[in-house]
Formats: C-alpha cells, structure tokens, sequence
C-alpha cells in the first residue's frame, strides 16, 4: 500500500528507474484509453513541482505503527535520491513528513518507539528532545472546565481573544467522548495559530482561589485538543491505513449515530466509514490506499455505497480473499487492498485476483512473481452489473447479457421457506415417524400430519436431500408455535422448484429438483411455470458457468437467492432439445443414486446385491 500511493505519487512525478526496481510490491497501472492517458499527463505534470519536504503522509488507525515505519523507509529512499543525506532526512521525514492518529494511548507509544527507534537508525542525534513526530493519540473534552477560559488569552486583543475563545469553544464541543469516535471525526479548518497563541499563556488575577489550582491541567489538555484538532483538519498527500472493522449491532450508540448522520451509506460497518474518512482526508489529486474487508464490493448492503465510490478515481485493487494473513485462517475474513486518488480521472483499474489461493505464502509468492490472474476493469462497467457488484472477472459476453437484462430473473421467482421456530418438534427424518403418517403425494388444498420436507444438507446435483419430514398440520397451531415462526407461501407448498443448499460450498453450489415437498429457510428456491424451462435451468446451473459468475457477484460464504436470479441466462431453444434429454437423464442417474442408500425412503435393497 505505501509503495503503490506514497511511491507512485513521487514516481509519476520523478521517474526513478532505481527507485522502481527496488520496490518489489509497486505494481504497473493498467493500459488507458487516450482519454484517460491525456488527463494522467496533466496530473504528471502538477507531481513534478512535489519535493520531499512538501509531502505529508497519516495513518488515522496507525496501531503501532508498521506502516509508519515502512512509510520511513520509503521516504528515506526519495530524499537520498534527491541528494539528501540521510542524517537530515530522518529529522525531516519525523518533523513534516510523517502522521499518525491512533484511539489507543498504548498504541500511541508503541507507534512513536517505533517511528522514532526507525529515525534512530538514520540520525543517532535525533533523540536530543528537539523534535517529536507527529503522532497522537484520540482525547476527549470532558473533563476539561470550561470556566479556566477566562484565564487564557490576556496578551491577545479584545477581538482575538473572543475570536479565539470562540473557536476553543467549537473544538470542546467536537472532542466531546471523541473517544469513542477516533479519527473518524470530523474538524472544520480553524486558525490553528491563533489558537496556539491563546492557549500558550495564563493570566492570573491578584487574589489566587481555589478555581485556579487546576489551571496549568487545563492548558495542557487544551494544547493537546489544539494539536489533535489541527492534525484532524488538516489535508494530507497520501493516506495509508488498515482500518478495525465493527458491524453496525456491535457498536456503540454514539459511534453509529455519528457514522449514520455522516456516512450513511457506510452504516454497516466501521471500516466503510473508514473508506470515506481517507478519502476526505487527502488533498486534491492526491492518493490514499487501504486494506479492508472486500464485502464492500458485492453485499447488498453496500449497493449505495458502491454507486457513489465508483465515480472515484480508482487505480489498483489486490483482491487477496480467505487467509492473506498467516495468523488468520478460516473462510470469514476475506480482504481487498486498494489504492485510490480524488482526482477527476476516469482510468482503467488494475486487477490481481489471489482469491483462488488458499494459503498466505503461496498468495506472496504469485504476487512477487506476477503468476496470480489479473485484469483490466473500466468501472463504468459496474452500471450493468447486479448490484454494482465489482465484477471485473466477468466477460465482455457475459456483460452483453447483462446490458441486454437477459438474466433468470425474467424467467424465474423466489420464495422464502418455512422457519418452524423448533425444529427439533417440527422436522423429523422420514424413518423416525410412522411411515401411514407421511403424505407424500400432497396438494395444496388440504394439510397433512407429516409431509416431504427440505432443509438443505450436503451437496446433491440434479436430485436428492429430501430426507426430512415436516409436522405441517402443527405447523398452523398457534399453541405450539413460537413467535419465530415463518410458515412462507402456501400456493407454492408442493411445487416443483430447483433448490440448494444455502450454507457452505460458496459460489459451488449444486442444484437439485425438489417436487411435493415443503421448503426449509436453508434450501433456497426458484419456481419456473414452464416444465421445460425449468429443466434447462436445472442444467444450466449445474453447468461450470454459474460458478464463474457467482465469483464475481458474490464470492462470500452464504450466495443468496438474488445472487442466482441474477445469473445471466438465454433459454434453450426447440433444435437443443437433446440438451432437457440429458438433463432427465442426469435427474434419474441422481435419483438412482440416492435410492441406493438406506436413508432414502424409495430405498428397496443394495445395488451390490
């Protein structure tokens, strides 16, 4: 992230072969249209006039401090190229360069050890107390009295003073429990040296009381709300950060108040009101890169989110997906790396997709060794797309059928299914009932003891996982249901839909024909009204294609019914009718399969004997 924002600004302005080679994470930009290649020359040209000093660099969520620290490294890099020497350069990187916020007072000391051990290592002086970096750690106002104002600002003019005061009254009520809201906060531009100049000095009256014993505290917090106000208002060239991710029910009350009335299209989570906060931070035409969960990409929840960021400037995407981090496994924590700029250049995004890659030390070495897929995506693509899902794997082909609406979604519908609120007393499997019990040959006007009933299970193409019961005529007891109850549409109890499994296998699912049963939450389902339709469906879907796409859409653990409706899809016509042949044939081969086991209630004796 730093070489890819701080070292492409300096580079587009100061191309440096030696600097390029060095920095073995710098990936190239993507191949632009002459539009947007004419527009990036101009933005050249304004880099050039950037010298070392001039560049200011935060990290609002900096922890302790590692991309600081190699943010040094970096920095220390561009000015010995400019002829710096490296004893200079250290006191220059911690004097203007470099910035840091972090809500933690122990991250904070970490983070300065760090920046200031790393500018030890160039400078052996720098150590002397003459210089501190400009990191902070997030204070809030409360306790500060308000009444020792009047004790500031008696060297100052009548007007300054007020005006001053006036400020200093703004600034309180902006940290107040700014704990709770860290560097997402935000602070108008205010006359920063006006309000050093009043908080610097304290007039005592004559006669000294009590009021005034605590005073010399309250300068000192002052000075520091000054200092973090003027940190928080100021912009900055690059930003750099890993942002903490908090859902929305996980958060305090005050903290999701503030992202809702600011970002509220971020509301869902913390590290999406991050994306914005970087993005505000940086100058014009400046850069800022991040690493964050890459839900933001395809949930539905972020659909308005998706359409205002897409109008960004966005340069390169690292989708690094399950496992980026040795320290982390699992399938939950998938990530995306990001470099943005706020410029109104409209260039291609560049791609590399680690995503298939299961392992951190394999994703490394396909990043270092450029084997990992990449891709060029122009995002005005994602207008067409569902969702405005970032589809950049997806096919000129498959994005035709998209700008055409040619989707299942004209051709099929979706139901919600049954949540029986207790299900230990509502499902049973076949064989634990009385068999005379079971109907299972029902219709839609009358209800049965017990009836087929699907909640999903392992994976089954084509036909299977129907091994479950459902105690329907209880089901519309009010005495012995709950309140969670969800008993979903009775006109398409019974019908014959294609279903799956809804957890587990992600964008691999396997889709099966479900006839006279009832539906579980768990086995999501779409009905077709056309018998022949639906069977070419059945075999799309079982086809490689949805996979690909699902990818793209949703590449997340749980693929939700829209995601599959959203699938593109043209019917199959009357001279591939062989095609709806082998898809019976593929149903029956299922069919014959699954009754081959004890558990299916078609079961008649082992295929070996």
């Amino acid at each position: 992230m730093v070489e890819n924002a701080l070292g492409r600004l300096w580079l587009e302005g100061h191309p440096n072969d030696e600097l390029r080679d060095g920095w073995k994470y710098y990936l190239d930009e993507a191949e632009q249209e002459p539009e947007g290649e004419a527009q990036l020359a101009k933005l050249r040209e304004e880099y050039k006039t950037i010298q070392p000093e001039d560049i200011k660099i935060i990290d609002p969520c900096m922890g302790s401090g590692h991309i600081l620290v190699y943010a040094f490294d970096v920095l220390m890099q561009i000015y010995e190229a400019q002829g710096y020497s490296q004893r200079d350069a250290a006191k220059l990187i911690v004097e203007k360069n470099l910035y840091g916020i972090d809500i933690d007072k122990r991250a904070y000391q970490l983070a300065y050890f760090s920046v200031m051990m790393k500018a030890r290592q160039y400078n052996r002086r720098i150590l002397n107390g003459e210089i501190a970096p400009n990191l902070i750690y997030i204070q809030d106002s409360n306790s500060v009295c308000r009444e020792h104002l009047q004790y500031f600002g008696w060297a100052m003019s009548k007007i300054e003073s007020n005006y001053a005061r006036t400020q200093l009254e703004y600034l309180l009520d902006t940290f107040k429990d700014a704990t709770e809201y860290g560097s997402i906060l935000h602070v108008d531009p205010l006359d920063w040296g006006l309000l050093y100049e009043y908080t610097g000095s304290v007039e005592y009256p004559d006669q000294v009381s009590l009021d005034e014993l605590d005073v010399e505290e309250t300068k000192d917090a002052l000075r520091a709300l000054v200092v973090q106000g003027a940190i928080l208002a100021q912009k900055y060239d690059v930003v750099v950060t890993n942002p903490p991710y908090m859902k929305a029910d996980s958060m305090p009350i005050r903290l999701a108040t503030y992202i809702l009335e600011k970002w509220e299209t971020a509301k869902y989570d913390l590290y999406a009101a991050f994306i914005y906060r970087a993005y505000s931070l940086l100058k014009k035409n400046r850069i800022a890169a991040l690493i964050t969960m890459h839900n933001f990409m395809y949930s539905p929840s972020f659909l308005d989110m998706r359409k205002q960021i897409t109008n960004w400037d966005w340069i390169q995407l690292l989708h690094l997906g399950t496992r980026a981090f040795s320290e982390i496994g699992g399938e939950v924590v998938q990530t995306a790396a990001f470099v943005l700029s706020n410029s109104s250049v409209k260039r291609n995004l560049a791609v590399c997709d680690l995503t298939e890659i299961k392992d951190a030390d394999r994703k490394k070495s396909a990043f270092y060794q450029r084997t990992a897929p990449t891709y060029v995506f122009n995002l005005k693509k994602i207008r067409s797309i569902p969702n405005h899902a970032f589809g950049y794997a997806l096919s000129d082909i498959i994005l035709d059928f998209y700008d055409k609406k040619s989707t299942l979604e004209n051709k099929c519908v979706s139901k919600a299914g049954v949540v029986t609120g207790d299900d230990d007393f509502f499902c049973k499997l076949w064989f634990e009932v009385n068999l005379p019990d079971i109907t299972f040959l029902p219709d839609s006007h009358k209800l049965y003891k017990y009836v087929p009933f699907s909640r999903g299970g392992s994976f089954s193409s084509w036909y299977g996982n129907t091994h479950h019961v459902l105690r329907v005529e209880d089901m519309y007891n009010d005495k012995l249901t709950n309140k969670s109850v969800r008993r979903g549409d009775i006109d398409f109890y019974y019908r014959t839909g294609i279903g799956w499994s809804q957890m587990g296998g992600g964008t691999n699912k396997n889709f099966s024909i479900i006839e006279k049963s009832i539906c579980k939450t768990t086995t999501p389902m779409i009905y077709c009204a056309n018998e022949g339709e639906l069977l070419s469906i059945l075999g799309y879907l079982n086809s490689p294609i949805p996979a690909m796409v699902l990818k793209s859409l949703n590449p997340t653990i749980s693929v939700l019914t829209s995601d599959i409706l959203h699938l593109p899809f043209i019917p199959i016509m009357d001279d591939h009718m062989e095609s709806i042949e082998d898809v019976k044939t593929c149903i029956q081969l299922s069919r014959e399969d699954t009754d081959s086991y004890e558990t299916s209630w078609n079961f008649k004796r082992n295929p070996l004997v």
